[in-house]
């Protein structure tokens, strides 16, 4: 069973050790430590949500708000998905979705959307499998969320 859930000052060290991993993935650096990874998803402008897979720290998505003035609500991009190296396949990075989809619709957003590296042809699959709507560009396949 996998459980979605709002990330809590108790899971920054999980989520910053799964930030680290995606960063890595991507060949970058990650420079964030404790403190600055509870300010922006605790105390600043950054939603998390945790996925646990019995019990277990799965994965994580992290939602970034944007304001544009020609919208009545914000876009939320989901900046950040993550499931951990065993757990994908399993519907974990789709619950994640699912609940990026139900935050967009309380904060009234009036976009949800999903980019993709080029080096992460797998996403992009995964998402068109999923049915979500392509929007492709020059730095990678974006995709949006219906809300």
């Amino acid at each position: 069973m996998t459980d979605i859930s709002p990330v809590t000052p108790k899971d920054i060290p999980a989520l910053l050790q799964m930030i680290r991993k995606l960063c890595a993935f991507h060949g970058d650096a990650c420079l964030m430590g404790l403190s600055d990874t509870q300010a922006q998803f605790i105390d600043g402008p950054l939603v998390g949500l945790i996925a646990r897979k019995n019990g277990a720290v799965a994965g994580y998505a992290a939602l970034e708000p944007h304001w544009r003035p020609m919208h009545t609500g914000p876009q939320l991009d989901i900046a950040h998905l993550f499931v951990k190296e065993p757990l994908r396949g399993h519907g974990i990075g789709k619950a994640l979705i699912t609940a990026a989809r139900e935050q967009a619709k309380r904060v009234n957003a009036c976009r949800l959307v999903i980019g993709t590296s080029p080096v992460n042809p797998g996403a992009a699959a995964a998402y068109r499998a999923m049915g979500l709507e392509e929007m492709t560009g020059p730095r990678g396949a974006r995709f949006e969320v219906a809300l």
